[in-house]
């Protein structure tokens, strides 16, 4: 029996198409269409979601806003005014233009305005400040400038402020601050601003000493203090800051309530009875 030809075969040419087989990346798989699509449909629903929940939220705050401006809490419903109170309150109000029309919002923006308006009017105010409380009610804050004395006109006072203003505000006699030194006799013709400058330019010692000061005087470069122990000094406004220092010593001299005259030199006498009353030094 004849014997059957074997063919020999190469291993290593066996082998390498399959080596090369395994060697070779894999195919990355395509993503689907229909999930592409599903995503960016997902993403445009969120941003609208999101642009649709901005424009409710901006939406509800406008109308919100829109019911509160025409309700009543929107409004001014009273004002309250504190310090300052020789000042009369129906004109502070006034004067500040605050009425029950006006908005809470128009008045916090305009508070700055509102405060100056008020020291303009009144020279007797130094500042102002607007505090809010219970939504729509306002107190309004009063800071009054320092007084140092009162001018007199009839049964009336007015305010003499620290910067040497006189303030707009008539006071009967019965709400002066006492103590204080008022001023009579000045008018027109009598310069209070002169005087008031010889005052300011005393010690302090001298000034709280002081009850009155007269522009009742015979010339017009004399002044007279009349003092809180019943005499009266007369001097030259030139020259009364530095001859009142000799006063403390002048004053154990005396014999009852005198005149100490400083216009030339120095010298003193008693007061007559018709003295007394002009000066308003009761017995």
């Amino acid at each position: 029996m004849a014997k059957k030809k074997m063919t020999r075969k190469d291993p290593q040419a066996e082998l390498s198409g399959w080596l090369n087989f395994k060697d070779k990346p894999a195919k990355k798989s395509q993503p689907k269409v229909s999930a592409s699509l599903k995503q960016l449909n997902h993403e445009r629903r969120k941003s609208l979601l999101g642009r649709l929940g901005i424009l409710i939220f901006i939406s509800l705050c406008l109308l919100l806003a829109s019911g509160y401006y025409i309700s009543p809490k929107a409004s001014i419903c009273s004002v309250r005014v504190k310090g300052a109170t020789q000042l009369p309150r129906e004109q502070v109000v006034k004067a500040s233009g605050l009425t029950a029309k006006d908005k809470v919002v128009s008045v916090m923006f305009h508070r700055q305005q509102i405060n100056q308006r008020l020291v303009k009017h009144f020279p007797e105010l130094a500042a102002t400040r607007i505090n809010f409380y219970d939504g729509n009610r306002i107190n309004l804050i009063l800071k009054q400038k320092k007084v140092i004395g009162y001018v007199r006109t009839g049964n009336s006072c007015h305010m003499i402020m620290s910067n040497g203003k006189v303030g707009l505000q008539a006071l009967p006699l019965s709400m002066i601050e006492k103590g204080k030194p008022i001023f009579v006799g000045y008018n027109k013709k009598t310069s209070l601003k002169e005087d008031l400058d010889v005052f300011f330019s005393l010690p302090t010692s001298i000034q709280s000493r002081i009850k009155i000061m007269s522009g009742e005087t015979e010339r017009p470069t004399q002044i007279i203090f009349v003092m809180k122990d019943k005499n009266v000094v007369i001097g030259n406004i030139r020259t009364i800051k530095d001859k009142m220092k000799y006063y403390d010593q002048i004053k154990p001299t005396l014999k009852g309530e005198s005149v100490i005259d400083f216009e030339i030199g120095a010298y003193s006498r008693q007061l007559t009875q018709s003295e007394k009353i002009k000066y308003g030094i009761s017995q």
